[in-house]
């Protein structure tokens, strides 16, 4: 079982509510508009994002063989934490929404894993954990939320061992900002220079790859943005609208999300090309 004594807690961080906005430390947080919750609302969740961990998953997977004690940070309701507890990882769920983390926890059960899944509320701009605490760790789509990223990337080295890993995903490109960036609180959009730089700086080797090109930004382009658009514009629930509850319930089909997720390994053909829609880095602490 987890226990507190084997992560080596550092109480220096303060549990936040999820009132708070997450705009200043990148975890979940109630959205700009109030239509939803981040990372809580079940339409957020689909064959992109079922992908794009999948891409987390497998570099995670040649980095580090062997698994062990994993940090995963805006863990949400923990996706990404389950699949890496079935893999054999002890993993520490970091999130500042205390909704999210029960509904983690409430997964985690069902799928009979609690013992190597511990919840916790945290700030990944100041976590309450010792240095080189983790072998490993995981950031999906967080960095961008940040305003102080920076902070972010050093509590991410702080937490490693030399030779640890750090992998994750961030969107790419400034110029496909748009509307839904803004909704979804983003702050920014990153290019591979600009994210190499903020772990150069932070004594981290990085890797950065564009990913995401030509399906998956054919999909955002003439399918998401549509659904996203319509989000916008929506002021209910997603189940009061016919078309967001189909949507919503397509991502909740296991065989349609997993034949999406192998049209969009077509793309992998094309990893490196400038034009994909997100980063996938890993990063090895000095």
């Amino acid at each position: 079982m987890v226990t507190e004594s084997r992560i080596r807690l550092r109480f220096r961080a303060r549990a936040r509510s999820d009132t708070e906005t997450g705009r200043e430390t990148g975890l979940s947080y109630p959205d700009a508009m109030g239509k939803a919750q981040w990372g809580v609302d079940p339409d957020f969740f689909g064959p992109r994002h079922a992908h794009r961990e999948s891409r987390i998953n497998g570099r995670l997977a040649r980095l580090v063989p062997s698994p062990g004690l994993h940090l995963e940070c805006a863990a949400g309701i923990g996706s990404l934490s389950l699949t890496l507890a079935r893999q054999g990882h002890t993993v520490v769920s970091a999130d500042l929404s205390l909704r999210s983390l029960r509904v983690l926890a409430e997964r985690a059960s069902e799928a009979a894993v609690s013992e190597r899944v511990l919840p916790i509320v945290a700030d990944i701009t100041s976590l309450p954990f010792a240095d080189g605490a983790f072998q490993s760790v995981t950031s999906a789509e967080t960095l961008e939320h940040v305003e102080d990223h920076e902070a972010a990337v050093a509590e991410f080295a702080r937490v490693l061992p030399p030779g640890g890993y750090l992998v994750g995903t961030v969107p790419a490109g400034p110029q496909q900002w748009s509307t839904w960036d803004t909704w979804a609180g983003h702050v920014r959009r990153y290019s591979s220079r600009d994210l190499e730089r903020v772990f150069e700086d932070t004594g981290l080797d990085a890797e950065v790859e564009v990913w995401g090109w030509p399906l998956m930004r054919l999909y955002d382009e003439l399918f998401l943005a549509r659904v996203n658009r319509r989000r916008l514009d929506h002021e209910g629930t997603v189940e009061s609208d016919r078309m967001l509850s189909a949507v919503s319930a397509f991502g909740r089909r296991r065989w349609l999300v997993s034949a999406m997720r192998s049209v969009f390994n077509f793309d992998r053909i094309f990893d490196g090309a400038p034009w994909g829609v997100g980063l996938l880095f890993s990063a090895r602490k000095r």
